[in-house]
């Protein structure tokens, strides 16, 4: 996967919301993405990530 965006900045009112939105937008797309992929290319990618040590897991 290749992210082009690396950055958002939203000063002004509701500025929480439009980042919440963005959030969302871009979890969106990484989902559909993931769909394409097969269970080795996710397994493959989980290790990479966990080596990595940049695996982080979302508090709900």
């Amino acid at each position: 996967m290749d992210f082009d965006m690396t950055a958002v900045f939203h000063y002004g009112q509701d500025s929480e919301k439009h980042i919440n939105r963005f959030q969302e937008k871009r979890l969106e797309y990484v989902t559909r993405e993931l769909y394409n992929y097969s269970a080795e290319q996710l397994r493959s990618l989980l290790s990479s990530i966990k080596e990595i040590g940049t695996f982080a897991v979302a508090e709900v």
